[in-house]
């Protein structure tokens, strides 16, 4: 919470000037920005400085060896593509992770002054983050997913990747959710999707493209609030896909991304 704090204010330190620092990564339509990169230093030397001995691994290359079994993964601003073109919609992302499973995560959502937080078998919350202070974790709103069972009134969210190609595969196999649930939604920050599901501002989300820290808090957040998690075959050969949603629509929404 503090790293995700430290790093929600120097965002919005940015959000406020000119744009600097941009550059392509993956593709022409992936992009970074010296606010990414402030702000995942920011991330990085909180972590350090209490855990030395972890390993971390963050989205715009910051990566340390760790000896302790522990893993970090960051995204220090998820949502690049909104931020560039000042949509107000993306986020911060931190997990922890023992092995494979997140042991802690935060989504940290400067703009609206929102922080969800899970800790596994902790449950999972979200509190007000007003800018430059760490939230009180004691003064905190439980999260929990919808009970929605009918997929007819399911309104679901997705994501998709920067490679074109990638992009007509994704429409193709989620063409379903168009049809079959209450809407589709798009928004572009595929932590704060998660993080909405765990609050139950959506009933699911599903995106057959992306890398670990996209997913890594929100993942701990959705299953912390009672929901459901399942990784299916993505776009990308070695990169899987997922689904998230409450238990009672996550069959039939499996089912109908797997299906295509």
């Amino acid at each position: 919470m503090r790293a995700a704090a430290r790093a929600g204010t120097i965002l919005l330190d940015h959000w406020e000037q000119p744009i600097s620092g941009r550059a392509f990564k993956s593709t022409a339509t992936d992009e970074v920005s010296d606010a990414d990169r402030a702000a995942e230093t920011a991330i990085l030397e909180v972590i350090r400085a209490a855990h030395p001995d972890d390993a971390i691994r963050s989205e715009e290359g910051g990566a340390a060896a760790g000896t302790s079994g522990r893993r970090w993964l960051v995204d220090p601003l998820d949502g690049t593509t909104n931020w560039l073109y000042r949509i107000p919609q993306w986020s911060v992302s931190i997990a922890c992770l023992d092995g494979e499973w997140p042991l802690v995560g935060v989504v940290h959502d400067p703009l609206k002054q929102e922080m969800f937080v899970a800790q596994r078998a902790g449950g999972a919350w979200v509190v007000r983050a007003a800018p430059g202070t760490v939230p009180d974790p004691s003064a905190h709103r439980a999260l929990a997913v919808t009970t929605v069972a009918d997929p007819a009134l399911a309104l679901i969210a997705t994501g998709y990747s920067y490679d074109s190609g990638e992009r007509s595969v994704q429409h193709a196999r989620e063409a379903a959710l168009v049809h079959g649930f209450r809407d589709l939604r798009r928004f572009g920050s595929a932590a704060l999707d998660l993080a909405w599901v765990a609050a139950g501002r959506l009933d699911g989300y599903t995106e057959l493209f992306g890398e670990e820290w996209d997913w890594a808090a929100g993942r701990l957040l959705v299953l912390e609030a009672g929901g459901r998690v399942t990784t299916v075959r993505g776009v990308r050969e070695g990169t899987p896909g997922i689904v998230a949603s409450g238990e009672q629509i996550h069959d039939h929404l499996v089912a109908a991304v797997q299906e295509r």
